[in-house]
């Protein structure tokens, strides 16, 4: 994926990895180079997933087809646009999450409570994967061409093949989850730089734990996060309850399911908890700068659990999510959940550490 801008691009200079002992999470490492090797060599690695997904609901894309430079390109790109764009532009194009639902644009630093007061110190840049219907900023512009290049890959091939494993893993035809994310048909999946920035205070770190963004569980269908240094994304065991860290593996892309793939299985693969920490001692006062890709299903996708057309699940035993009739549109629960995260109400729940809400009917749980 050459590029050609002659824009000055500095550097982001990640942290090193941890020289701590850290507890991490056992991954599943998918070697997704192995794909186009005929019948046999994709029912493996369906098999693979479906353990990855039954156990941690996280998993390790590896070898799929983007470079190391090519994501530290990314993440520079996401440093220059999110640390040169004049703050009058950023707040001009700033995401109209309440409004209308959809994270496009700019969020700010303090926009989310994440405990007893404390805000947020992140900062993102979200847009949609086609990069004609926004406006962009000033920053971001001229490097328009390789970002599309980058996001037609992303979506058609690793997101497409990984759909594809998924269908697999539940006796589905092939296509099935694919033709439900139809590049072409219209819904709010993004691409989003992020930066956690480091300078929390101490007696905001003491009242938060140590956290950065609250244990919670991802709303749409996949996501997918290109491997960072910094020890700082846990994962919550689901047999255990227990935290875990999640490994860092240098150009792999780390995926996790989220509710709605959860709600396909009926409880199948779980949309597993994972929340932002504090890194380790030897990582701390520096930034956290990344590429993500939070997937959703096309707009009028009805979501409910496949039981008449897997016979997977239905040897599972597994129960339907919804009654027939009442399951929501991926466009409705989207704008619901984005108009509403961390900015509700809250309200204590069922186990230690557990806050719940209610979004478009549906109760959701949040985790310290």
């Amino acid at each position: 994926m050459p590029h050609s801008t002659d824009v000055p691009l500095e550097h982001f200079v990640p942290v090193a990895p941890t020289k701590e002992k850290l507890e991490y999470a056992e991954l599943v490492r998918l070697d997704l180079s192995t794909y186009d090797n005929g019948p046999d060599a994709r029912a493996e690695l369906a098999k693979q997933l479906k353990y990855a997904m039954r156990t941690q609901g996280f998993l390790l894309v590896e070898k799929h087809g983007v470079s190391v430079e090519t994501i530290d390109r990314q993440v520079d790109i996401g440093h220059h646009v999110l640390t040169k764009t004049p703050l009058e532009e950023k707040q001009r194009l700033e995401g109209k999450m309440k409004e209308q639902g959809n994270y496009q644009g700019f969020k700010l630093r303090n926009y989310w409570t994440i405990d007893q007061g404390v805000k947020d110190q992140i900062e993102q840049y979200n847009w949609h994967r086609d990069l004609t219907i926004r406006e962009h900023p000033s920053t971001f512009k001229p490097f328009v061409p390789e970002v599309q290049e980058l996001n037609e890959y992303i979506h058609k091939t690793i997101l497409y093949r990984l759909l594809t494993l998924f269908a697999i893993s539940l006796d589905l035809p092939e296509d099935f989850f694919v033709k439900l994310h139809d590049y072409d048909v219209h819904d709010e999946s993004w691409f989003r730089y992020m930066m956690y920035f480091h300078d929390h205070n101490p007696e905001d770190m003491a009242k938060t734990k140590g956290v950065w963004l609250k244990g919670h569980c991802d709303f749409g269908s996949l996501t997918l996060l290109f491997s960072q240094p910094m020890a700082s994304l846990q994962l919550m065991d689901h047999f255990t309850g227990k935290w875990r860290w999640v490994p860092y593996v240098p150009g792999a892309i780390v995926v996790n399911a989220g509710e709605m793939m959860e709600w396909w299985t009926g409880g199948f693969y779980k949309a597993t908890i994972h929340r932002v920490c504090q890194p380790p001692a030897d990582q701390r006062n520096q930034d956290r700068c990344g590429l993500f890709y939070f997937v959703v299903p096309n707009d009028k996708v009805k979501v409910n659990t496949l039981l008449e057309e897997s016979s997977v699940l239905r040897e599972a035993g597994v129960e339907r999510r919804f009654d027939p009739g009442t399951e929501p549109t991926s466009e409705f629960y989207r704008a619901a959940r984005i108009g509403a995260y961390g900015t509700t109400t809250l309200f204590t729940g069922k186990g230690q550490g557990v806050q719940e809400e209610t979004v478009g009917g549906i109760k959701l749980k949040h985790y310290n």
